[in-house]
Order: C-alpha cells, then sequence, then structure tokens
C-alpha cells in the first residue's frame, strides 16, 4: 500500500478492496466466496455513493417556485382595476383559485387570489398580508377578499376553487360552522355569494392551486 496512494474516503476503500489480491483471503476469513465478497463489495460502494449525493428534490423544488413567482409577476395585479377582468368575448365566467396561509396556526397570515376567464387564460391576481390568523380564518378571507372584487367588478356568474375542504363544503352547505371565529366571515361570504347569479364552489388539491399558494407565501415573504 506504501506505493501506492492511500484511499482518502470509505468508498475508495471499497473500491480498492474489490480489486485487492487479497480478495480470496478476505473472503475465506468472512466465509463467503471471491465472487459474493466482489458483488458485496461493489453494492456497498454504490449504496454509499446513492446516500452521499445530494438530493434534486430542493432544486427541483426552487426551480418550480421560481416559476410560479414568474407566473405570478406576469399577471395584472387585481387591487389596480376598476372594472371586470373577463374579455368581451368567450364565457362571462369568472374563476377563481384561493388560499390562505398561517404560520403558527396562528400567527402571521396572508392571502393569495388568482382570477381567470372559465375556460380561457388567467387574467389577474392579488397577495396581501391580514395579520394574525388560523389556517381556516386566512381560508376564508381569501375567499371574502375576492368576493369583493367580484362585486366592484360587477361579475355575475363565477367557479371558486378551494383547497381547504372545510371551507368548501361549509360554504356549499355540507358542513356547519361550529367555530364562532369561522362564523363571521361565513355570512359575510355567504351574503356576497346571493348577491349573484351563480356560484360555484369547487374543492381542489394543492397541486390545483397551486399559484395562489405561492401568492399567499409571497406576500407572507414580503416579497411581493
Amino acid at each position: 500500500m506504501s506505493d501506492q496512494q492511500q484511499p482518502a474516503t470509505l468508498g475508495e476503500l471499497l473500491r480498492t478492496l474489490e480489486k485487492s489480491d487479497n480478495l480470496r483471503q478476505l473472503a475465506r476469513e468472512c466465509g463467503l466466496t471471491p465472487g459474493d465478497l466482489k458483488k458485496r463489495l461493489k453494492q456497498w460502494r454504490r449504496d454509499l455513493e446513492t446516500d452521499a449525493a445530494p438530493s434534486s428534490a430542493p432544486v427541483r423544488r426552487a426551480a418550480a417556485e421560481e416559476t410560479l413567482s414568474e407566473e405570478a409577476a406576469s399577471l395584472l395585479p387585481a387591487a389596480g382595476l376598476g372594472e371586470s377582468p373577463l374579455p368581451a368575448r368567450g364565457e362571462q365566467v369568472l374563476e377563481i383559485w384561493t388560499d390562505g396561509a398561517s404560520r403558527g396556526n396562528p400567527g402571521p397570515a396572508s392571502i393569495g387570489i388568482v382570477f381567470g376567464q372559465h375556460g380561457g387564460e388567467k387574467l389577474c391576481c392579488h397577495a396581501e398580508k391580514i395579520g394574525r390568523a388560523t389556517n381556516n380564518a386566512a381560508e376564508y378571507q381569501a375567499v371574502l377578499r375576492a368576493l369583493l372584487f367580484v362585486r366592484d367588478w360587477g361579475v355575475r356568474r363565477v367557479l371558486l376553487n378551494l383547497d381547504s375542504e372545510l371551507v368548501a363544503r361549509q360554504l356549499s352547505g355540507q358542513y356547519r360552522v361550529k367555530s364562532q371565529d369561522l362564523l363571521p366571515f361565513y355570512r359575510q361570504v355567504i351574503s356576497l355569494m346571493r348577491s349573484l347569479d351563480k356560484v360555484t364552489i369547487r374543492h381542489v388539491r394543492r397541486d390545483h392551486n397551486k399559484l395562489a399558494d405561492r401568492l399567499a407565501n409571497l406576500a407572507l415573504d414580503n416579497k411581493i
């Protein structure tokens, strides 16, 4: 070994043992055949290299978040619009995605909202901090803020996409509202819904609500 470069890592040591002239003796001492020992050494080395390799998941997650941030930046701010963002042509149904975020539950909270033409493109968005709130209160406030925009724009038909099953089922009448903290928000939302011609409520998975979720988190991080 003195005439060769000494292995500096466990992986290099395993590779050296694989090629060792003493492999037969090592195998006998381990109660294995030389072939079996060589296979095990190779597999252990590969397992070690796999464990040491950096995970690509954080990289993919960061790239996805960056893409969502760029998409959000490309949309008009809803707060700056004095009239309906719906184009004159196409289906006159405003599709809305809402999300509420709370860090601490209760804790610092925010909302994210995306507006689009049903069956068409996304049109504008909104995000803001709402102070301290629970997750459920933030979800309700996101819906409430979205419907206030709808009222101001004079839109008559909406499709609400919510990733909160609780809020979606309460607003559709499937669940009762037992929390006294949520009841005021519920009543305001129901009042606004009743003033419209048609409201469809749809519960969606979180992965179908990524942009609204990203907006809420950008607001919490003061990045929007």
